[in-house]
């Protein structure tokens, strides 16, 4: 267990460059209940960031309708998170957005 730094409803995803969803199936059921926690990887999806998942994160986002996209990285792929947390994930937007 870690402390927390912050929580859902305080500490939006905007806050940071790139998140890491690491869950139990369990957490994963219970948070997919919480809108904090729905509209926090909404907005990490929207904002183009680099998501890490583990088996329950992964559930959380398909909870939340967000798709698998080379954005979303297995938490055992370090760099390949490192890499994909450098930059927002430009392919993602056409799908979040309509571009002017």
């Amino acid at each position: 267990m870690l402390t927390a730094d912050g929580h859902l409803a305080g500490t939006p995803s905007v806050m940071f460059d790139a998140v890491a969803i690491v869950l139990s199936d369990a957490g994963a059921k219970k948070l997919s209940k919480e809108a904090a926690a729905i509209d926090f990887v909404r907005d990490a999806s929207r904002h183009l960031k680099a998501i890490a998942v583990d088996n329950g994160g992964r559930s959380l986002l398909k909870m939340a309708a967000i798709p698998n996209d080379g954005g979303v990285i297995d938490v055992s792929d370090k760099q390949g998170f490192i890499a994909s947390a450098k930059t927002r994930q430009w392919d993602r937007e056409a799908s979040v957005r309509t571009l002017a």
